[in-house]
């Protein structure tokens, strides 16, 4: 395939095409909603999707039309998932641009409508990412029902899995900061709400849809859970340290969402009264100053935290390399978009 993000973004759009056409009898909302979804749909990297096509690849190869539809599908999935996880969070941007629920509320303001404009902004987004997700769901059992049958129920056991992690994403949060539990807690929630999405079940429906045999699955599913973690992981680092250009968001933005991580782990347990002090008083402080940012940034840099978690990233990538080259017949396609993904610059 020649351009696998141009053939993946053509797909998408036509999806969103239909939705648009089933919506048609709403009229307006048709129209708002589809817009909100190309907007929320662009600017992305396409690492799953990409993913799905290089396991494909890397497994002999399969039909290009089936590939391009379960990488939209992915592609779709992670459009709802960042919808309503910024609705989640009350974050305001995403991939430099408003969120949607943030899209919603301006239109609100816009026309001068009746009602509160974040309670309208709030609603539909909810309702643009269970479209959304609708639409991914769709596309991916089609492809099921025409290639492989394995597809829709690794499709269907990823959305439960993503979707319990975002709770208990959500429950860790009301839990007591605590320095001994928050490493296996982090741990829980990267390999439900982040690994199952961002290469376990990738890896797992580009095999299938080669026709790889079930332990071959099986094999790239194990891999992609250590490898989806290394990628959460650079994340959080990014989330912390990445330049506003690169990650879309502002500097510290992690920190200001109360985001509870590896980083934050390491300063609690390992760093001075001072460093978490530093911390602390900018975890989940949606108004923190940047000069508290930095000072944050700072201590966490100090406390070594930010050199313990580069240092999980290299691990975790590295047994998830040593597992893809014993899966795979050729794993070329997919280690260069694992190495791209996980060396990104912060």
């Amino acid at each position: 395939m020649d351009d696998p993000r141009a053939a993946i973004d053509v797909r998408v759009h036509r999806i969103l095409g239909w939705l648009r056409d089933v919506a048609g009898p709403t009229g307006v909302a048709a129209d708002e909603i589809h817009a909100r979804l190309v907007q929320a749909s662009e600017g992305g990297k396409a690492f799953r999707g990409r993913l799905v096509i290089a396991a494909a690849e890397a497994c002999g190869g399969a039909s290009e039309a089936d590939v391009v539809g379960v990488a939209a599908a992915l592609e779709l999935f992670q459009t709802a998932a960042l919808i309503h996880d910024d609705v989640l969070d009350g974050s305001d941007m995403r991939r430099g641009r408003p969120a949607t629920h943030r899209a919603f509320e301006a239109s609100h303001r816009a026309r001068g409508g009746l009602g509160e404009p974040a309670a309208y902004g709030t609603a539909g987004a909810i309702l643009a990412g269970d479209i959304a997700l609708v639409a991914a769901l769709h596309a991916a059992a089609e492809v099921s029902y025409a290639a492989d049958p394995r597809i829709e129920p690794l499709f269907a056991e990823m959305a439960v899995l993503v979707t319990a992690g975002q709770h208990l994403d959500m429950h860790e949060a009301t839990v007591p900061l605590d320095a001994e539990r928050l490493p296996e807690a982090v741990q829980t929630v990267m390999r439900s709400k982040t690994a199952s999405y961002t290469a376990e079940m990738p890896l797992a429906l580009g095999a299938a849809l080669a026709g790889a045999d079930d332990a071959v699955v099986a094999a790239v599913r194990d891999a992609g859970v250590p490898l989806g973690i290394a990628f959460q992981l650079r994340d959080d680092v990014l989330g912390v340290l990445g330049a506003s250009d690169v990650t879309g968001k502002p500097v510290g933005d992690d920190l200001r969402e109360g985001k509870r991580t590896l980083l934050i782990a390491h300063v609690l347990a390992h760093g001075t009264a001072a460093q978490r002090a530093d911390v602390l008083a900018v975890l989940g402080d949606p108004q923190a100053g940047a000069p508290d940012i930095d000072a944050a940034i700072a201590a966490l840099r100090a406390s070594g935290a930010v050199d313990a978690v580069e240092q999980a990233i290299a691990a975790a990538a590295g047994h998830a390399r040593a597992a893809l080259h014993a899966a795979l017949p050729d794993p070329t396609p997919v280690l260069a978009l694992v190495d791209a993904a996980i060396d990104r610059a912060s």
